[in-house]
């Protein structure tokens, strides 16, 4: 390894990243702007033993008072050959730049001697159409003919960009608030992806947008608008509401777990043949390749994911395979949107065929708190789990659930391994809960 985890780690600290803000890349530039502090934001990753991602906030003074908050990220890598090749191949975004960080097309630098990239947002290796879609005065020639659909007969003024959600090199969510001298704008929506994932999902959400379900209100889901690939964007129209908390005993979050099981059971009925196969296979293969990177990072992880794991494979040879439905690819609670009145589907970007169980055992999976506060906490879980797949079987009363326990436990071995990855607070003992409770869910009855 060229680069020790400890330093890598030692260096992405919060107070690290600012002393080195101030004296390495804002200071020698800008003499008068002042960084008075970072804080980290979602978007940490940790590929173990490979790379480390961290995503940061800079509150920088300008001169006269003014305060300014850019998006940094930064990218490490462990070992010299794999950042050569990394810096090789993003090396037009690294000439291209100026050399202000503030610079509204974004910044990047490359620092060898850390085996570390920093970039200022919008730059990005992977989008580099993301300054583009992601400054006001560039947006507004494929927004208005939208604004004006939606609006016929009013006027279009200024456009506002609102970054919502960023994932360096994997998604952006946007909004745009488009002023057409209403009281309250009109919010559209922008979806930028990797791997030209916005044709797919335009394709699926146009295929639900036409269902009879969505035209009666049973399904709820936002208006696909345009894809422009050249921009990697898809635009859609917004899901009113706010995201569903995660209290397991509120009224909303029962009322939700019933609107979800009616809705992936549409998805299911539906007929969508959009996107590729996906099977058990893939899952627990993708979690047999991540396990290796924390073999030496957390041993009792490794060691209990590992052994799940043969345990899901002999449970999963028992059972036959179930025939594959239009499957949602990534559905928990905190995929809908809740306006008082009803939840909204807000993603299908991951749309694949796939047996049903795939999508009810990761929404069960997820339904099952990971730092329980109490007894209750769990007991109220597992009514909710039960309200999910009640609602379900209404609509799908075919289902047998045989193979539920199985896609249960995978997703739950998911998260213990994405707890792992992000080595938040507790992660350890988070894990292995985790972990514990996936054994229990495969051993249960699918309708326990």
């Amino acid at each position: 390894m060229s680069v020790s985890y400890s330093a890598i780690k030692a260096f992405s600290e919060p107070a690290a990243m600012a002393a080195f803000l101030d004296s390495q890349v804002i200071g020698p530039v800008l003499s008068s702007v002042r960084v008075a502090r970072v804080r980290t934001r979602p978007g940490r990753r940790f590929e173990a033993p490979r790379v480390l991602w961290n995503v940061y906030e800079a509150e920088l003074e300008l001169p006269g008072g003014i305060e300014v908050r850019p998006l940094l990220w930064t990218k490490a890598f462990f070992d010299d050959g794999e950042c050569r090749e990394y810096a090789a191949r993003i090396r037009p975004l690294l000439q291209a730049r100026t050399g202000n960080p503030l610079d509204p097309e974004g910044w990047a630098r490359f620092y060898p001697e850390r085996n570390l990239f920093l970039f200022f947002y919008p730059a990005d290796p992977v989008f580099p159409a993301l300054p583009n879609v992601s400054q006001a005065d560039r947006v507004l020639t494929f927004l208005e003919p939208l604004a004006r659909r939606q609006r016929p007969g009013l006027g279009v003024g200024a456009v506002s960009v609102t970054r919502i959600k960023y994932l360096p090199e994997i998604s952006c969510i946007l909004r745009y608030d488009v002023d057409l001298g209403e009281a309250a704008p009109l919010s559209i929506y922008g979806k930028v992806q990797h791997s030209r994932r916005g044709q797919l999902t335009y394709e699926v959400m146009r295929a639900l947008w036409a269902l009879p379900a969505r035209a009666s209100g049973d399904l709820v889901l936002a208006e696909p608008l345009a894809y422009h690939p050249e921009l990697d964007l898809l635009l859609q129209s917004a899901v009113p509401g706010v995201e569903v908390p995660g209290h397991r005993h509120s009224e909303i979050f029962m009322r939700q777990c019933e609107a979800a099981g009616r809705t992936i059971g549409h998805i299911h009925g539906s007929g969508i043949t959009a996107g590729p196969a996906h099977s058990l296979a893939v899952e627990v293969e993708r979690l047999r390749n991540r396990l290796e990177e924390f073999k030496m990072s957390s041993p009792a992880v490794y060691l209990g994911l590992r052994d799940l794991l043969l345990q899901i494979d002999a449970s999963a040879r028992r059972l036959p395979a179930e025939a594959p439905v239009p499957s949602h690819g990534d559905y928990k609670y905190n995929q809908f949107l809740y306006d008082g009145a009803g939840f909204g589907l807000i993603d299908v970007e991951y749309f694949v065929q796939a047996e049903p169980s795939f999508d009810l055992g990761k929404y069960c999976a997820h339904v099952w708190p990971s730092a329980p506060q109490d007894w209750s906490d769990t007991a109220q879980a597992a009514l909710a789990r039960k309200a999910f797949l009640d609602a379900y079987r209404a609509l799908r009363p075919e289902y047998r659930g045989a193979r539920l326990p199985v896609y249960e436990a995978v997703s739950l071995a998911t998260r213990a391994l994405v707890v792992t990855w992000a080595q938040s607070r507790n992660w350890d003992y988070t894990a292995q809960t985790l972990i514990a409770l996936a054994y229990e869910r495969l051993k249960s009855r699918w309708d326990e």
